[in-house]
């Protein structure tokens, strides 16, 4: 895990989307992910149907309409600095493909590996707190 779902306006390219998809995964093996777990979704919107506040809460300048809302589900008692290490990540291999960084929003979801299957019906083991 993390499984990415990226929500972003409509009219990205398909090149647009490839390298997104490949610094979410880069930045997702930088902060200690295994470079084979790659679950990503891109939910395009239409302008319409997509709506974010430009500058909530108090940024210095208005987000464009190149954002992005990346929620990363992850395991139960993922570490806070876990995931502010993602983050940083997702930030530092987000802007190299272009994007401002005032354009990253990213929430975290968490679920218990016991709560659904990688495939084949089987569960991931629990993680292993030391």
């Amino acid at each position: 895990m993390p499984l990415f779902t990226v929500t972003l306006r409509a009219g990205r390219s398909a090149d647009e989307i490839e390298r997104l998809s490949g610094a979410i995964h880069a930045a997702a093996v930088a902060a200690g992910y295994p470079s084979d777990d790659m679950f990503q979704r891109f939910l395009p919107l239409e302008p319409g149907h997509f709506r974010v506040d430009p500058k909530y809460p108090g940024l210095p300048k208005a987000r464009t309409d190149q954002v992005l809302i990346i929620e990363a589900l992850v395991s139960s008692g993922t570490e806070t600095e876990r995931k502010r290490a993602l983050v940083e990540s997702l930030v530092e291999h987000l802007a190299a493909t272009g994007t401002d960084p005032n354009d990253i929003m990213v929430f975290f979801l968490e679920t218990d590996r016991a709560s659904g299957s990688f495939g084949g019906g089987l569960f991931a083991p629990p993680v292993a707190l030391t």
